[in-house]
């Protein structure tokens, strides 16, 4: 179904629709003295409102600390503080001085096992700070925290939520951590190492997979829109969720398009025609991990697939 909600019973909040909170923009920066390495962040606030909880972003391959607005607002303008991280050495500044060739030489070289542990690192040095550092003073006492990120950034996210990859060690995740929402999830080098059934199998937290039948990456001829499924079909039952919208591309789930991934892709329309089911089924789920919201858990696998089209793609387990 295209459009807005229409249909939504009244008793459930239209999550496809702006919420009822203002939302502001705060920009920061975070500076790790042990590992030498300044953080940018944006810190979305819902306006005269304590958070339901806060929802931290790591954004793709060339992208910054406003990729994912389009998200982090709609989730800010229903209740949740959100926190986009920009990752130095896999950010913007690979666009310094690259033709269109250059660029894509540079992002395939920046998606390597060291670029995704500083990746991950920064995340958990971010969570280490909330309710200390006076930057992020508003958050010190949200207690449900969420991570999402696209692409390379969902990549950061799968595996601080425990997935098992050769190169790197597992790490303890901050507790106060209960769900996590990658777009463009992947499962790249699935013909290496361990099964994906071991690989994904230590996943365990809520996890909603994004993606769309066209989300065939970003040109680098590594990926295809298929492989991004595999996390999800790999990964335990228990509060797991994928989302498969026919004939998105990966600029879709961006929720901003970075300078970089523009001069990678055309942009073939803005928005998408589900962007609505999108925002709608993401914010339920914050709403039923986050903000322990039993009606938006129930809405989730009994009425979202009411408001798709039919060529979309739910799946739960």
């Amino acid at each position: 179904m295209d459009g807005p909600l229409k249909h939504l019973p009244a008793a459930v909040p239209a999550w496809g629709t702006t919420g009822s909170f203002a939302t502001g923009g705060h920009w920061h920066e975070l500076h790790d003295t042990r590992r030498a390495r300044t953080l940018p962040l944006k810190l979305y606030l819902p306006e005269g409102a304590k958070p339901l909880g806060l929802i931290l972003f790591s954004h793709g391959l060339g992208g910054s600390r406003e990729g994912g607005a389009d998200w982090l607002e709609h989730w800010c303008s229903h209740g949740f503080a959100a926190l986009a991280v920009q990752h130095p050495g896999s950010d913007a500044s690979l666009l310094r001085n690259n033709s269109p060739l250059g660029l894509r030489h540079a992002l395939k070289a920046a998606m390597n096992p060291e670029e995704l542990a500083h990746r991950a690192e920064d995340i958990r040095f971010v969570l280490s700070r909330i309710g200390r550092d006076p930057a992020l003073a508003a958050l010190a006492d949200v207690q449900a925290i969420g991570l999402s990120g696209h692409s390379f950034g969902a990549v950061t996210v799968q595996l601080l939520a425990g997935e098992r990859r050769p190169q790197h060690l597992s790490v303890t995740l901050d507790p106060r951590v209960r769900a996590v929402l990658a777009f463009s999830p992947s499962a790249r080098f699935s013909d290496q190492g361990p099964s994906l059934d071991h690989r994904f199998g230590g996943i365990h937290l809520p996890f909603f997979s994004i993606t769309g039948s066209r989300d065939d990456g970003m040109g680098l001829s590594d990926i295809t829109a298929a492989n991004r499924e595999l996390p999800y079909r790999h990964m335990p039952p228990g509060d797991k969720y994928l989302l498969v919208f026919a004939g998105g591309n990966h600029l879709d789930f961006a929720g901003q398009a970075s300078a970089a991934e523009g001069a990678v892709f055309r942009l073939r329309r803005a928005p998408a025609p589900f962007h609505t089911a999108l925002l709608a089924a993401s914010t339920a789920f914050w709403q039923a991990f986050l903000a322990r919201n039993d009606g938006a858990r129930h809405w989730l696998t009994a009425t979202l697939p009411k408001h798709l089209r039919s060529e979309d793609r739910f799946e739960f387990k």
